[in-house]
């Protein structure tokens, strides 16, 4: 049985802003469909619109962001340099914000925070619908 290759791209973001998103939203498309996973396109798109955002909003400056074909599904991980983790909990009903990465949680399969020596990274993982891997 052949192993296949790990599929990735890692861009590095220096000073990233919010007129970085779309391109960055169409590079991500593109990875999706050359990796035959397009139908995965809308929850990832939306996941590193979240992380991106976050990144502007609360870790201003460089960022990394890296996304990984896994054999089930696409990994997502973002790092930036500003060592407060985030807080992803449910919101209060009244709470004018904070929800963005509560609704990510319930839309990946997984959610991750990692601390790191400088910094810290955010990762999701969503997989391909039962039996739908590679058939776009």
């Amino acid at each position: 049985m052949a192993i296949s290759p790990v599929r990735q791209h890692h861009m590095m973001l220096p000073a990233i802003g919010p007129e970085a998103m779309e391109p960055v939203r169409e590079i991500v498309r593109v990875l999706l469909r050359m990796w035959r996973k397009s139908d995965l396109e809308f929850a990832i798109e939306l996941g590193v619109t979240e992380l991106l955002t976050n990144v502007v909003k609360h870790a201003p400056g460089d960022c990394e962001l890296l996304v990984r074909e896994t054999p089930d599904g696409i990994l997502v991980g973002v790092t930036d340099f500003e060592d407060r983790l985030p807080d992803v909990k449910e919101p209060d009903d009244e709470a004018e914000g904070g929800r963005g990465l509560f609704l990510l949680s319930c839309l990946t399969d997984e959610l991750q925070t990692q601390p790191l020596l400088r910094g810290k990274q955010v990762w999701f993982r969503i997989s391909c619908p039962a039996g739908e891997e590679g058939e776009q």
